[in-house]
C-alpha cells in the first residue's frame, strides 16, 4: 500500500522509488503483484509517467485510510510503552532556523530524548510541495499554494520591519514609515519567492523610492550585507532577537502602514500528525509565541 501510494502521489515509478528508498523496479514488481492478485489495474502507463485508472483513485482513498490507521495504531503503542519515540520530519522557512529552531530542538530534546528530528530549511514553496508529498510531517511557512492537498493552521502573525546595519545614516525611530525615507538601496526575494510580491507591492501603494535593488534569496547572505553597506531589507520581525543590542543591525518595524505576515503550520490532509509530531509542534508554537510578544525594535 505505501508503494502503491507513492506511485499515485509522484505519478511516476521512478520518484515513487526515490521517495520510499526502494528501487523503482522492486516498487514496479510490487505494484504489479497487487494488481495481478486482484485482477485489477491501478495505472495506465506511459514514458511521461502514470495515471491513475478510475480503480486506483479509488483504491488510493482506502489505502489512505489503512496507512493513517495503521500509524495511529503504531502511535497508541509508543503511548502505551510509555515512552515517546519516533523518528519526525519538518520544514522550516529560513526566518524560523535563526532565532526560533533552537531553542525549540534544546527543549524538546530534554523533555523527549527517544524522539529524532530531522529539520529541512527551505522556501514556501518547494515545502509546500514536500509536505503534500509526503517527505515532511509538517512545514511552517508564510504562504502555501491552496491547490495542494494541506491543511493549514495559523501560528502567528509577525510584523515586518526595515533591517539597517547599526552605522545606517537613516533617521529611525521606535517604527519607521519608508515613503519619509530618502531612497533606498533595496534587497528582495527573488521573482520566485512567495514575499516578493507582497514587498514590491507594499512599496508600489505607498510610494516609497528605491534608488536601486538587488535580489538575494539567501538569508545568511542578505544579514551579511545589510550589515557591512548602506544596503537594507524589509525581514520579519521573528529574525530580530540575535540583533537586539543593536551592534550589527537595527530592526525597525514599518509604520504608516505597517506590514505584517501570518505564520502557518501546513499538513497533508489525509496524515494526522502523529503523537511525537504534535509534541514538537507545540514546543514550536510556544517558542514562536516568545518571540511574537515580543518588541522586535533594536537598540539604539
Amino acid at each position: 500500500m505505501k508503494f502503491f501510494v507513492a506511485v499515485y502521489e509522484e505519478g511516476s515509478f521512478s520518484a515513487a522509488a526515490v521517495r520510499v528508498n526502494a528501487t523503482q523496479s522492486g516498487l514496479s514488481m510490487h505494484v504489479r503483484e497487487l494488481e495481478k492478485r486482484y485482477d485489477v489495474v491501478f495505472f495506465h502507463r506511459s514514458s511521461t509517467g502514470v495515471e491513475p485508472t478510475e480503480t486506483g483513485r479509488q483504491f488510493y482513498k482506502v489505502a489512505i485510510s489503512v496507512l493513517n490507521a495503521s500509524a495511529v495504531a503504531e502511535d497508541k503503542l509508543r503511548e502505551l510503552s510509555g515512552v515517546l519515540s519516533d523518528h519526525i520530519t519538518l520544514g522550516l522557512m529560513p526566518a524560523f532556523a535563526r532565532a526560533v529552531l533552537g531553542p525549540t530542538l534544546l527543549r524538546f530534546a530534554r523533555e523527549h530524548k527517544h524522539v529524532r528530528v530531522s529539520v529541512q530549511e527551505a522556501y514556501s514553496g518547494q515545502l509546500s510541495q514536500d509536505v503534500a508529498e509526503g517527505k515532511l510531517d509538517f512545514a511552517v511557512v508564510p504562504f502555501y499554494n491552496s491547490e495542494l492537498d494541506l491543511n493549514s493552521t495559523t501560528m502567528g502573525v509577525d510584523q515586518e520591519c526595515l533591517a539597517t546595519s547599526a552605522q545606517t545614516s537613516l533617521v529611525l525611530g521606535s517604527e519607521v514609515a519608508l515613503s519619509e525615507l530618502p531612497p533606498l538601496r533595496m534587497i528582495l526575494p527573488t521573482k520566485g519567492n512567495a514575499r516578493r510580491p507582497r514587498i514590491e507591492h507594499y512599496l508600489s501603494v505607498n510610494g516609497v523610492e528605491i534608488e536601486e535593488t538587488m535580489e538575494l534569496d539567501t538569508m545568511l547572505g542578505t544579514l551579511d550585507l545589510v550589515a557591512n553597506s548602506d544596503w537594507v531589507s524589509i525581514l520579519p520581525a521573528v529574525l530580530s532577537p540575535p540583533d537586539k543590542d543593536g551592534r550589527k543591525r537595527l530592526f525597525t518595524p514599518l509604520a504608516n502602514p505597517p506590514l505584517t505576515v501570518e505564520y502557518m503550520r501546513i499538513t497533508h490532509k489525509a496524515r494526522p500528525l502523529s503523537r511525537a509530531a504534535q509534541a514538537f509542534a507545540d514546543v514550536l508554537q510556544e517558542e514562536l509565541n516568545n518571540v511574537l510578544e515580543a518588541d522586535p525594535l533594536s537598540a539604539r
